[in-house]
This record gives C-alpha cells, sequence and structure tokens, in this order.
C-alpha cells in the first residue's frame, strides 16, 4: 500500500510511532521500501534527541558533506597567505590549472567561510538636547559656473544637532578667518550659539593630538570663548560621530546643486539662501517626522545661547612694508596709501569686504574696498597723491631714511656725493630691507658702511646678509614691546601692614 509523506520529518514520525507499536525493523524496511540500515540511523538519532536533548539550532545546519574543494585546501591555503586580497575569480582560475573542475560559486563561498572578515563597530545614533549640541564640516565640490568657468569651491555647513536645521555657505578657500566669519554668520542665521560644537581634525581648530587629548587652536579658543561655546574634537578616524552633518550634504548634492546652473560665484551664495528657507528648512526630515524650522522654533531656539552685545572682530591684522611707489600689498592687490609713508612698516586690518591701514602710530590713514585672492589689481585713492612733497626723488624718503638711526645722517651725506644723480633709488633700496631686517641692524650696516666708505644700496645689503639675521616683520612688534617693557618702572608688591596702616587699622 502506497503512503504519502508531505517532507522528511513526516516519514520519520510514521518510522518511529510503527516501531513503538511493535513492527520490527526488517518489517518496516519491507513496508517503506528502505534499507535496514537507514530504518536503525532514524530510530537511533530519535532515541539519542530523546535521551541526550537536542539544540534547534544544530537542526538547520546542513550536514557536512565531501566537497570537490576538499584536495585543494593546501593550495588555497598557500594561496590566501601570499595574497590576502585574491578574488573568487582570480583562486579558482588558480585551482583549475591544479585540476579542479568546480565552478567559482563553491570557490567564493568557501573564501567567504574561511578568509577573516573585518570588524565592523556598530554605529549607535544619539540625540541631543535642545540647543546643546552643534555640528560643523566642509566639503568640496567642482562647479562650472557659466561666466567665471570651471572652479573648485568649499562648502561650509553648521547643523543644530536637535532640530537639524541647517545654515550653510560657499567660500573658495577655509582659511581661519573664513572659518570664524561663517561660524558668526550660522549663529546670526540662528540668532543664539549652542553649548557645543563638534569639528574634526583641521587644523584650524584642533592643532594636534598630545596623550589622546585635543590641543585647540588658541586662537579658535578665543573666538569660542566670545560667544560662550566649548568646541568638542571628534577622535580620529571616527567621523561617523558628525554623522547629523555629514549626511545633509548628499541632500546639498542632489537637491540644491542638482540640475542647476550657476553665473558665478555671488549667484551660488545666493541661490543657497534661497534654498535654505524654502526647501531646507521646510522639508519633512526622515529621522524627527517634521521639518527642521518647526522644531527649531518649537524646542530649540529658546535653548540657545544668546549673541553678545557685539560680535567678534574677525578682522586679518598684519604688518606690512610700504613701497616706495606708495603702494602696500595685500593678498596679491595693492592698496595706496599718502606718499609720506613710503618705506615705513604699516599695519593692515583687512575684514572680508575692506582694507584698512594705519600708520605706525596706529591712526588710520587708508581705507580701500577689498579685492578678491588672486586679483591682482591696484586701488589707488587719489587724495594720497595730493601730499606737498615731491613723489620721486630723495625728499618723499628722507625722514624714513633719518629714522633708522644715528647713522643714518652720516651716510645719507655720502651717499649724496657719492651718487647725486640717483641718490633717491639707492636709499629705496636700503630701506626696503626693513622688510627682512631690524632698523637697529640696518643702522649698524650703515656705520659699518660708512668706515669703508661704501655709500650703495648693494653693499648695505651683502654687509646685513653676512652680520645680521632675517627676521619677520611680526618680531619687531614683539621687540619693540621688549623695549617698552624693560623702559617701565618696576612694579614691587608692598607689605600688607602699609595697607592696614593707610586704612587706619593695626597692625598685627
Amino acid at each position: 500500500m502506497f503512503e504519502f509523506f508531505a517532507d522528511r520529518a513526516d516519514l520519520e514520525n510514521r518510522i518511529v510511532s510503527m516501531r513503538a507499536k511493535g513492527w520490527a525493523i526488517r518489517a518496516l524496511a519491507r513496508h517503506f521500501g528502505m534499507g535496514r540500515n537507514t530504518i536503525r540511523r532514524i530510530l537511533r538519532k530519535n532515541e539519542a534527541r530523546r535521551d541526550l536533548g537536542h539544540d534547534a539550532l544544530e537542526d538547520k545546519r546542513k550536514s557536512s558533506r565531501p566537497s570537490k574543494l576538499d584536495e585543494h585546501r593546501p593550495m588555497i591555503a598557500s594561496l590566501l597567505e601570499e595574497f590576502p586580497n585574491i578574488t573568487g575569480v582570480r583562486m579558482r582560475e588558480e585551482l583549475v590549472a591544479a585540476g579542479f573542475d568546480g565552478g567559482k560559486t563553491i570557490v567564493c563561498d568557501l573564501l567567504r567561510e574561511i578568509r577573516p572578515r573585518p570588524k565592523i563597530e556598530p554605529v549607535v545614533r544619539f540625540e541631543t538636547e535642545p540647543g546643546r549640541q552643534g555640528q560643523m564640516d566642509w566639503s568640496p565640490y567642482t562647479i562650472d559656473f557659466v561666466e567665471e568657468g570651471r572652479r573648485k569651491v568649499l562648502c561650509f555647513s553648521y547643523i543644530l544637532g536637535h532640530s537639524r536645521r541647517q545654515y550653510l555657505d560657499f567660500t573658495f578657500d577655509r582659511k581661519f578667518f573664513t572659518l570664524i566669519r561663517r561660524h558668526q554668520d550660522a549663529f546670526a542665521y540662528f540668532k543664539g550659539v549652542p553649548f557645543t560644537c563638534l569639528y574634526d581634525g583641521e587644523k584650524t581648530v584642533v592643532l594636534r593630538w598630545e596623550a589622546g587629548q585635543p590641543v585647540f587652536n588658541p586662537a579658535f579658543s578665543a573666538f569660542a570663548t566670545h560667544y560662550n561655546f566649548r568646541p568638542v574634537a571628534c577622535r580620529p578616524g571616527r567621523a561617523q560621530t558628525k554623522g547629523k552633518v555629514e549626511k545633509p550634504f548628499q541632500y546639498v548634492e542632489t537637491n540644491l546643486l542638482g540640475a542647476r546652473k550657476f553665473t558665478g560665484m555671488a549667484d551660488l551664495r545666493s541661490t543657497a539662501q534661497w534654498w535654505l528657507a524654502n526647501r531646507s528648512d521646510t522639508h519633512i526630515h526622515g529621522t524627527t517626522g517634521v521639518s527642521p524650522l518647526q522644531l527649531f522654533v518649537e524646542r530649540e531656539k529658546s535653548a540657545l545661547l544668546p549673541l553678545p552685545a557685539h560680535p567678534y572682530d574677525s578682522c586679518e591684522v598684519a604688518l606690512r612694508v610700504c613701497g616706495p611707489d606708495g603702494f602696500i600689498e595685500h593678498d596679491t592687490n595693492f592698496y595706496s596709501v599718502p606718499v609720506e609713508y613710503a618705506a615705513d612698516i604699516l599695519t593692515v586690518k583687512a575684514s572680508e569686504e575692506e582694507i584698512f591701514v594705519y600708520s605706525p602710530d596706529l591712526v588710520r590713514i587708508a581705507r580701500h574696498e577689498r579685492r578678491p585672492l588672486g586679483a591682482r589689481e591696484k586701488m589707488e585713492d587719489p587724495a594720497h597723491r595730493l601730499a606737498s612733497k615731491v613723489r620721486y626723488g630723495l625728499e618723499p624718503v628722507r625722514e624714513a631714511f633719518l629714522r633708522l638711526g644715528e647713522h643714518a645722517g652720516d651716510f645719507l651725506d655720502g651717499l649724496k656725493s657719492a651718487h647725486p644723480r640717483n641718490c633717491g633709488f639707492q636709499a629705496r633700496c636700503i630701506l626696503r630691507q626693513k622688510e627682512n631686517y631690524h632698523c637697529d641692524d640696518i643702522d649698524a650696516a650703515l656705520g659699518h658702511a660708512s668706515k669703508y666708505r661704501a655709500f650703495d644700496g648693494k653693499s648695505v645689503e651683502r654687509i646685513l646678509k653676512a652680520r645680521a639675521r632675517p627676521r619677520t616683520l611680526e618680531s619687531t612688534a614683539r621687540r619693540k614691546a621688549g623695549k617698552l617693557l624693560e623702559k617701565l618702572p618696576e612694579v614691587r608688591q608692598r607689605p600688607l601692614s602699609e595697607y592696614s596702616r593707610l586704612l587706619g587699622g593695626k597692625e598685627e
């Protein structure tokens, strides 16, 4: 009589139950058309599971069967030791040459089984309280501007951790002053500041790591102190810590930059501000389920730190030597100053839109519109050319030359005798050495040159190279500050008894 069984388990159940009713093994083999040893294995397996217990996971495992790759395992191990990253296709090619006739599937399966896999640390999503944290990062893009051509730009992104409200802008560089100016724009956009902000290892924020702790840039720490927030550095190799600011860059690429053309940088920046208000703020966020602007207004806006009454002064300050033609150079562009300051060391204060120039006494003497880096333009104010002095020759630089030191007057007299026709040119060559040497060193070189009657600019330059040490303009300011401290009277702490006597108290 033919019996139908749904699967192997149903067949084994029928055999075990009939055995329990007293059927002999020979009778069961004849009834089911199976070998007696097969019947015995089924019965032994059932008895073992009943007496010793069983594991449900063990039941799911495949029984081990001989494989075509068993005889080639030594060769596989040797190839993996020499070439740890070998692919399944290449492994099969080598095995076929050694007599293997199987497909690539079993080779790839074996490699996945025996080759160690890199461990991936889990990324844990965490939420922050309103106003508690911000995250900042840069992302580079190459854009084909319609008018300006193909240029590389950097996207500055600042995002609030709770509401996911984002601020972004585009720049051509990521220098320190660019960084803090974009921060100021972000804080003004949010009308507040979060308590902390996450950063990666960029040098403008984190100088280095020592003993597992970040060493922050002192200039950036001063900026953070002004706005009362605390910078937090992500550990190297842990970019996922700033996942809230990293992920939105994909949205920027596909939505803001995707399928759009821009005439230039100004058009890109204005479009970005429109996109923030009409797309980024209003879209439904996949994690929070509401728009960033709604969550910002309802919860995070009131939790932010207030802005200071006055913004941080983000101007760049540098020292520049005014050229003999009355221009100073800053970021490849030239800006005019009154001609009486030719060859003087002047202070330049540069904001994002303007250039201010100050005299050695820190009196403002010029103001210009700032031109872009690399423009190589000359900005000249006609009022700077209305001085009563002669523009060329010795007279415009006579006073500056005499201020070099006590030997300058004698050297200038000898210079006029030796070079009556181009005395002014020689004096300008010597004054130009102020870019690399201290005035005291130049004055000593003038005295040495006068001693040997070497009245020309090249001789003074050779003496300076041989006898003086070059310096930067910034060291001049530190040197003057040191001299000022030397002239100040010594401050001594008075004993407390004198204060007690002054206040009418009794001495103890």
